[in-house]
């Protein structure tokens, strides 16, 4: 979409890095902006922040102003890199000039509901392990990176849950599942160990929204 050349230049558009944390938007502009991430990995959740992940964006997906205004639903950071930054009042101001980037913003919100759903059967069927290691797959499958780096701390509780449970009851070291956790970093490089683990929510969530 950022290759036509027809419609772009019209846009407030700008590549923007980000932070793990909160996604930072003011609070006056909060109804206009709209995130695409590029290499970063976001969450959506309730309050209180990071407590929770009901969905997770990254290269397929975006942050929409109607999802977080008033809402909620918290944008969080989890982790870094970056994204384009978009005014959406352009394209709400124009819908058939935009209807590329209304189409696209229409699919990726229903991922984001199909994603919920999945993930609200995954907790209620599936072990914390299965749970856990599909939630790091899809994590990759959004991800333009060859290793997934997260901060321990930036990932939702429930999932920091999950690792603690892995931990006190897996026979074996997080090593041969395809991660480390290494002084408050998840480093994972190796699938095969997250796919013999996992179970096949996350592949219910992997095809790319077009």
């Amino acid at each position: 979409m950022l290759a036509d050349d027809a419609v772009v230049p019209a846009l407030n558009c700008e590549p923007v890095d980000l932070q793990t944390g909160p996604l930072p938007c003011d609070q006056a502009d909060r109804a206009e902006w709209a995130y695409f991430p590029v290499d970063a990995l976001i969450t959506l959740g309730p309050e209180p922040l990071g407590q929770t992940a009901l969905a997770v964006l990254g290269r397929h997906g975006c942050v929409l102003p109607h999802q977080l205004g008033g809402s909620s639903i918290q944008a969080h950071v989890m982790a870094s890199g970056q994204a384009w930054r978009m005014d959406w009042a352009q394209i709400r101001k124009d819908p058939q000039r935009y209807t590329t980037w209304l189409r696209h913003a229409m699919a990726a919100t229903q991922g984001l509901i199909g994603q919920m759903a999945q993930w609200s059967f995954c907790v209620q069927h599936h072990t914390a392990e299965q749970r856990l290691a599909s939630w790091l797959l899809y994590c990759w499958a959004q991800s333009s990176r060859t290793r997934l780096d997260l901060h321990i701390q930036s990932l939702p509780l429930s999932i920091r849950h999950s690792l603690i449970q892995m931990q006190e009851c897996a026979t074996d070291t997080s090593h041969s599942w395809g991660f480390e956790m290494h002084e408050g970093w998840l480093q994972a490089s190796v699938p095969q160990g997250l796919m013999a683990r996992a179970c096949s929510c996350h592949q219910q969530m992997t095809t790319p929204t077009v």
